[in-house]
């Protein structure tokens, strides 16, 4: 693989662009951030090709997309000899294929290979509610993503910074409720002014709680581990630490989260300050490991919320397109359609089909399958069984 010229379109705003550019570091292949790091010639040709790739005027490298697949705003990444390739988790995979080392981000050993893949995939899908939550929530007085994500545009889009900066601000802040977080009815933050404040939903039940819950109780599950240990399996650096640290590194700049962070888990809160750093992080060429008693609690947590919510999702999905239903997302849930009601440990919840957590799910089903049955005893120590991994 070429080590030149490969260009992530992002924002560092962005969990999954953090993601990424984690693993190119981590890999050695040297990438430039865009538009963040470009003049405004290079800016408008990578936005001219992201706009080509979305349109189908390019062709897309890497991953195949399927139905249940859509574009995101960000990341893309770009190389040399014309690569064009999207989704954190497929650009891993990618690296992982085509750099010259065999240190893969997703180990060959099936049973941590396994789990790598619920951790990273519960990361990108659950955790990225708990860390837009505590961005627009949490830290919604005192956090200047709007004014950050003007001046890594600004290149391309001019003056009006601090009109941008206000219009994304309200944009992110009414999105809480299809990212699952809804206010109570009549919540209010107090010296924010309406545009800002968390949205409750009519008919939907208040996952505030939730959400902050789930967010103490993974910085409870990870701050022994990292006290132990230098990664999630050991000294080996795998594409969960990647999904790890790139959701919650994001909370790094939002002030009043940054604190919880530094106060309830100052060693993880150490750990993604180092992943944060531009170099290569030094592993020792060890084989990841599974530690029953390390993994435990954030397995139990990826139990409690994370399993419950792709089942539940993966079923309304099946009812909905029985039904005749053929729009998904966020322009079903903009539309009032493809609605569904839940509960996560007793909370309930109404939610809208999300496709591509049909996807992950599906994928997940079918790596369990794929295992032993020496393979899936060793999954059950850990509290994990066939019934949960069932996509019904």
């Amino acid at each position: 693989m070429s080590t030149t010229h490969w260009v992530i379109w992002g924002s560092e705003l962005s969990p999954f662009t953090l993601k990424v550019l984690r693993l190119y570091r981590q890999a050695r292949v040297p990438c430039q951030l865009a538009p963040a790091e470009s003049h405004f010639g290079q800016a408008l040709r990578y936005a001219l090709r992201r706009e080509a790739l979305i349109r189908g005027l390019l062709p897309l490298t890497w991953p195949r997309m399927t139905a249940e697949d859509e574009f995101p705003l960000v990341p893309f990444v770009f190389g040399p000899a014309g690569e064009n390739l999207y989704d954190s988790t497929a650009i891993a995979n990618w690296l992982d294929l085509n750099r010259p080392d065999d240190a893969c981000f997703t180990p060959v050993e099936p049973v941590v290979r396994f789990l790598v893949r619920l951790i990273d995939e519960f990361w990108d899908e659950w955790g990225l509610y708990l860390v837009h939550h505590q961005r627009w929530k949490v830290s919604a007085r005192d956090n200047n993503a709007g004014q950050r994500v003007s001046r890594e545009f600004g290149v391309l889009l001019g003056p009006g910074a601090e009109a941008r900066a206000a219009r994304f601000s309200a944009r992110q802040t009414r999105r809480l409720p299809y990212l699952f977080s809804v206010a109570p009815e009549a919540f209010q933050i107090a010296g924010l002014p309406p545009a800002r404040q968390p949205p409750a939903r009519p008919g939907f039940p208040a996952t505030h709680a939730l959400l902050e819950d789930s967010f103490l109780k993974l910085l409870a599950a990870l701050e022994p581990l990292f006290s132990r240990q230098a990664f999630l399996f050991g000294e080996r650096f795998t594409l969960a630490d990647a999904s790890l640290y790139g959701e919650l590194g994001m909370n790094l700049a939002d002030p009043s989260s940054n604190r919880i962070l530094q106060e309830r888990a100052p060693r993880l809160h150490a750990w993604l300050v180092r992943l944060h750093g531009d170099d290569a992080l030094p592993v020792r060429d060890l084989p990841p490991v599974t530690d029953t008693a390390l993994l435990r609690p954030l397995l139990d947590e990826i139990r409690r919320v994370f399993l419950p919510l792709m089942r539940q999702n993966h079923a309304a999905w099946r009812r909905a397109r029985d039904a005749g239903q053929r729009v998904w997302n966020e322009t079903a849930f903009n539309r009032h359609e493809a609605l569904y009601n839940g509960e996560i440990d007793g909370t309930p919840f109404r939610h809208v089909v999300k496709t591509f957590q049909v996807r992950v799910w599906q994928q997940l089903c079918a790596e369990w399958q794929r295992l032993s049955a020496a393979e899936q005893a060793q999954l059950g120590a850990l509290g994990l069984s066939g019934a949960e991994f069932s996509p019904g």
